[in-house]
């Protein structure tokens, strides 16, 4: 009786098991055509704009200018955040500015990844009088809090935060979570190229059964960068809502 009793609840939950595999799939299949047909469109660039610049405008003179952490130094995202941060810097003299980067435990200050951003914005004309490391958040409500404690009196004046597009409006929102009053955003958004990349494919030899691309900016460069999008402001998108779970923003 015992054994029949585990044969039916096995071949029950085959059958379970089986209608959410094959569920899960689809849903899958279907998530996946969405994003390639969308990524066709102008759709994904708006949305990742959106994020980063519908919570960042700011109206004041900055007095702080807070660079986020992000990936390590060298890297594309610490390399931008240091160029906006030092662009912002010259056109507000006197301004200071945080350098927000975890560092190992036990590792020297000058062998951190945030003192080697302090030396590419010391390349960029930046004091180093009016640099301070934040060597301890490890995301952004950490960073927030840790800056406050370095200088509580952010939180009452004008102050910049320099990150990701993506990562903009998450940041704001953090940041006043965490009782900062005045802050605005520079978004790091990348400059564009050559704005003509269109070639002959013909000129270029090779097959020529082979349709020619060198007039298809779309499929060679947008498509992929929309597709690119897509993900990042997902991930984004599911990380405001963790945040806002948690109380964080």
């Amino acid at each position: 009786m015992f054994v029949e009793e585990l044969f039916n609840l096995m071949k029950i939950n085959k059958s379970f098991f089986y209608l959410v595999g094959k569920r899960f799939i689809l849903s899958a299949g279907l998530l996946f055509v969405f994003m390639i047909v969308f990524a066709f469109t102008t759709g994904p660039f708006y949305l990742y704009y959106w994020l980063g610049k519908s919570n960042s405008e700011y109206y004041f003179k900055p007095k702080h200018i807070i660079l986020l952490g992000g990936a390590g130094y060298p890297s594309a995202t610490a390399l931008l955040r240091s160029f906006y941060a030092s662009e912002v810097y010259k056109k507000n003299a006197g301004c200071d500015i945080y350098v927000c980067q975890p560092s190992s435990e036990g590792l020297s200050v000058y062998k951190s990844d945030a003192y080697k951003i302090s030396k590419d914005l010391m390349t960029r004309g930046v004091d180093s009088s009016k640099i301070y490391l934040e060597l301890i958040g490890k995301n952004t409500r950490e960073e927030a809090l840790e800056v406050a404690k370095i200088n509580p009196q952010l939180k009452n004046e004008n102050c910049i935060l320099v990150s990701s597009p993506e990562h903009m409006k998450r940041a704001i929102a953090v940041f006043k979570k965490a009782g900062f009053k005045n802050i605005g955003g520079e978004p790091t958004f990348d400059l564009c190229g050559p704005t003509d990349l269109l070639y002959n494919d013909k000129d270029l030899g090779g097959r020529k059964s082979l349709p020619g691309l060198g007039g298809e900016i779309q499929l060679r460069y947008q498509f992929w960068n929309h597709f690119v999008y897509q993900i990042i402001c997902y991930r984004e998108l599911f990380a405001i809502g963790w945040y806002w779970l948690r109380g964080w923003i």
